[in-house]
C-alpha cells in the first residue's frame, strides 16, 4: 500500500481551488476504493479483495460524483466530431464514467513490474502538465508538480528490486488522477493517445482470455498482461521498464507536437 505516500503527502501542499474539486474527488475516491481492496486482501490473505461487481458499482458511483462537480464548475458537455460540435449534455457523464473506469483498471494492470507503472505515470504527467500550461491552468500545474515530486520519490524506491509497492490504492488513484485531469482540461483525445500503452496492456489481457476460451486452453501470450510475456521470454524487469518508458516518451512527444 505504498501508494498512500504519493496520495496523502501532496494534500498538505496544494493550493485548494473549487475548480480542482473534481480531480481531488476522483483521485481520493478511487484511492479509498483501492485501500479497501488492499486491506481485504491483507486481512483474508488472498487476491480476491472486493468482488468485481461491487468494485465496478463503486467505480461508477465515484465517476458520477466527478461528473457532478464537473457540471458545478460549468464545464462544457459538447464533443467536437469532424468539425461538428455536438452537445450531449448528461450523456457526457457516461463518457466520464468510461474514461475513469477504463483508465483506473488499465493503470492497475500495468502495475506488475517494479518501477513500471510509477515510471510511465511520471512521463505521462509531463504530457498533461504541458497541456495544463498551454491552457494557463497554473494552479492545476502546481498541484501536478507537487504530486509528481511525491511520485518521483516513491519511484526511486519502487525500481527493481523494489523496496516499496504501490498496491491497488496507488494504481487506481493514479489512473483516476490522470483521467480526471484530462476531463478537467477537456483533453480526452490527447489522454487516449498518451494512454495507448495502457490500452495495449489491457487488450493483451482481453485477447488472452478470449483466445484461451476459443482454443480450449491455448495461450496467445506466455502470460498476460504483455509485460509479463516479455519477462517469460527473457526480459529483465529493468529492460521491460526501459522499453515501456521509451514508448511512453514517444507517445507524450507526439501529443506535445500535435498540440501546437
Amino acid at each position: 500500500m505504498g501508494g498512500i505516500i504519493f496520495i496523502v503527502t501532496p494534500l498538505f501542499f496544494i493550493n485548494y481551488d473549487k475548480n480542482l474539486t473534481l480531480i481531488l474527488v476522483g483521485t481520493i475516491g478511487y484511492s479509498l476504493l483501492g485501500l479497501a481492496d488492499d486491506l481485504l486482501i491483507i486481512v483474508f490473505k488472498n487476491n480476491k479483495g472486493i468482488s468485481p461487481l461491487l468494485k465496478l458499482l463503486l467505480q461508477i458511483f465515484i465517476s458520477g460524483l466527478v461528473f457532478y462537480f464537473y457540471i458545478l464548475i460549468n464545464k462544457r458537455t459538447s464533443l467536437n466530431i469532424l468539425g461538428l460540435t455536438l452537445n450531449i449534455k448528461w450523456l457526457y457523464g457516461l463518457l466520464i464514467m468510461w474514461v475513469l473506469v477504463s483508465s483506473t483498471n488499465a493503470w492497475n494492470l500495468l502495475d506488475g513490474v517494479d518501477g513500471l507503472c510509477a515510471g510511465c505515470s511520471l512521463i505521462f504527467g509531463i504530457g498533461l502538465g504541458f497541456i495544463a500550461y498551454k491552457q494557463s491552468e497554473y494552479n492545476l500545474l502546481y498541484m501536478m508538480i507537487v504530486f509528481h515530486i511525491s511520485l518521483f520519490i516513491f519511484w526511486c524506491f519502487n525500481l527493481p528490486k523494489a523496496f516499496l509497492f504501490m498496491g491497488n490504492v496507488g494504481s487506481l488513484s493514479l489512473g483516476a488522477f490522470y483521467a480526471c485531469i484530462s476531463i478537467y482540461l477537456n483533453s480526452i483525445t490527447s489522454f487516449i493517445v498518451m494512454a495507448l500503452l495502457f490500452i495495449f496492456e489491457t487488450l493483451s489481457v482481453i485477447l488472452q482470455v478470449i483466445y484461451f476460451k476459443k482454443t480450449n486452453g491455448k495461450r496467445l501470450f506466455k502470460m498476460a498482461p504483455f509485460h509479463h510475456h516479455l519477462e517469460k521470454i527473457g526480459f529483465k524487469e529493468i529492460q521491460v521498464d526501459l522499453l515501456f518508458y521509451l514508448i511512453q516518451i514517444v507517445l507524450v512527444i507526439l501529443v506535445i507536437i500535435f498540440s501546437y
